[in-house]
């Protein structure tokens, strides 16, 4: 008998930022009010006390997942930097922040290797989406390396981490699907941390950008389950 696959639709835009406004509400608890995004369907608290909290991955598909390298220490500011407009964006006053742009850039730069190697494992239309999933990445990297220039006044550039092992092309996206949500919630942190206003806008549009790119991810485990 043949078999035939359903393509579930992909979500609208409205879904995506309700799914992405709670959670936000997990992730930044009590600052509800500082999410980013407006929609005209409101999600209700109760659908939002309800929903489950994240079961945790399953080792048999993440376990060959490396680890990231531990972040260099903040550098100290290089001196073309004009002292007196040291209160400006994007400026020394960042510094603190320095480490955790480090590991963005390195997460970024990995997550592209990875979609570059399930690109080269599929055909047609998911190898299509796959590839721009890993330009979208190397183009966030350079994003948050550039904001990293601006504030440290060095470049940083890493090698991109080896790609881990794959076991399975679908526990590779199930594992891909996974690793965008935890992406999501790194850049909702760093947003929370920083008082500079454009690093915070820089946060917030990749965060929901790690939730539209974890959309497709899960847009594409539909068409082979």
């Amino acid at each position: 008998m043949e078999h035939t696959t359903q393509t579930a639709p992909n979500p609208s835009e409205q879904e995506k930022q309700a799914i992405f406004a709670r959670v936000w509400k997990r992730v930044m608890a009590g600052q509800e009010a500082a999410c980013p995004l407006t929609w005209t369907d409101p999600v209700p608290q109760a659908e939002t006390a309800a929903d489950p909290a994240p079961a945790p991955a399953d080792p048999g598909e993440g376990a060959g997942q490396p680890a990231l390298p531990v972040a260099c220490p903040a550098p100290q500011p290089r001196g073309d930097f004009p002292q007196a407009e040291t209160a400006g964006v994007l400026g020394p006053g960042c510094l603190e922040c320095a480490p955790l742009l480090q590991s963005l850039i390195r997460r970024e730069l990995a997550d592209g290797r990875e979609y570059q190697t399930l690109a080269r494992r599929a055909s047609g239309a998911p190898a299509r989406v796959l590839a721009a999933l890993a330009g979208e990445k190397k183009r966030r990297a350079r994003k948050v390396s550039a904001a990293y220039f601006l504030i440290a006044g060095v470049r940083y550039w890493p090698e991109a981490a080896p790609c881990p092992p794959m076991p399975s092309y679908l526990g590779a996206l199930r594992r891909r699907f996974g690793q965008e949500q935890a992406a999501m919630a790194a850049y909702l942190a760093g947003a929370e941390a920083t008082e500079d206003p454009c690093l915070r806008q820089l946060f917030w549009d990749h965060a929901q950008e790690n939730w539209d790119q974890a959309c497709r991810v899960r847009a594409l485990v539909e068409q082979l389950c």
